[in-house]
């Protein structure tokens, strides 16, 4: 009779060491590694959505400038410098002359270009004739010299001297510069039935604008806020109107709300 043949389970000891051998094979996890993505940030990935160049005109036809002033920004040349005007090396026409703006083509210097030119008064116009005589660009106004006598001198032995040369009779100096507070101008602003007296100053450069502080404060003068009643400390009885009003106004917004929310729960009920 053959013999029978048993199975018998491995033993402990045999599992342990074949579970340490499998573990010094086994390859190690690599360490996880983070790629930046493409578009995270920067320029370099594309064109944003940006505010522009600010290109275009600066200062409108007729608008008093002085020198150094942007008339026209550009890329290329739209425009040209004309009188008392010069262009950047980015294409940019500055004045080069205080005076008035003038948009313009002349025919005699090129049939297809626009100029921009500036002018010394405001009825000045531009092109400029051929023939007409020339602007003075000196800021300089031409005047009717006035006749001055000739002063008698009256000789003594070697000694010279004009007549009324005394100290007594040299006039005291006369100053003519104005302050800027003198120059000050007052205008109407606003709209038709609510304009407001505004006081402008002169500020560098010969041109005339409001004080920071002043324009701050334009809100206070326009109607709606003279229509606002002004407040008076210890006034209960306008701080009771003020308080029952507001609590009308927050329960009827509360009473809204829960009414709104019955009527979409009731519509889910259905």
């Amino acid at each position: 009779m053959a013999p029978t043949l048993s199975s018998r389970a491995p033993s402990t000891c045999a599992l342990s060491a074949l579970s340490s051998a499998l573990s010094s094979l086994r390859l190690q996890s690599l360490p996880s590694v983070r790629h930046a993505s493409h578009q995270a940030q920067g320029r370099a990935n594309g064109a944003k959505d940006g505010p522009g160049k600010r290109l275009g005109a600066k200062k409108t036809g007729g608008e008093y400038v002085v020198p150094g002033n942007i008339l026209y920004k550009q890329r290329g040349t739209l425009w040209f410098p004309g009188e008392n005007c010069m262009m950047g090396r980015d294409h940019t026409i500055h004045a080069a002359a205080p005076g008035y703006v003038r948009y313009y083509r002349d025919p005699n210097l090129h049939p297809k270009r626009k100029y921009i030119g500036v002018v010394f008064k405001k009825e000045h116009t531009l092109p400029q004739a051929p023939n007409a005589v020339r602007r003075r660009q000196l800021g300089m106004l031409a005047y009717q010299s006035k006749d001055v006598a000739t002063p008698e001198i009256h000789s003594i032995g070697d000694l010279t001297h004009e007549e009324g040369s005394a100290p007594a009779a040299i006039p005291s100096t006369k100053i003519r510069q104005k302050s800027n507070d003198d120059r000050d101008v007052t205008i109407l602003r606003g709209k038709k039935g609510d304009t407001h007296e505004v006081v402008l100053h002169m500020k560098g450069r010969g041109q005339y604008r409001q004080a920071n502080w002043e324009i701050g404060r334009a809100a206070e003068f326009s109607q709606k806020a003279r229509d606002v009643e002004p407040f008076v400390r210890g006034d209960r009885f306008m701080a009771w109107r003020k308080a029952s009003k507001r609590k009308a106004a927050n329960a009827e917004r509360r009473s809204m709300g829960r009414g709104g929310k019955k009527a979409k729960g009731g519509g889910g009920k259905k």
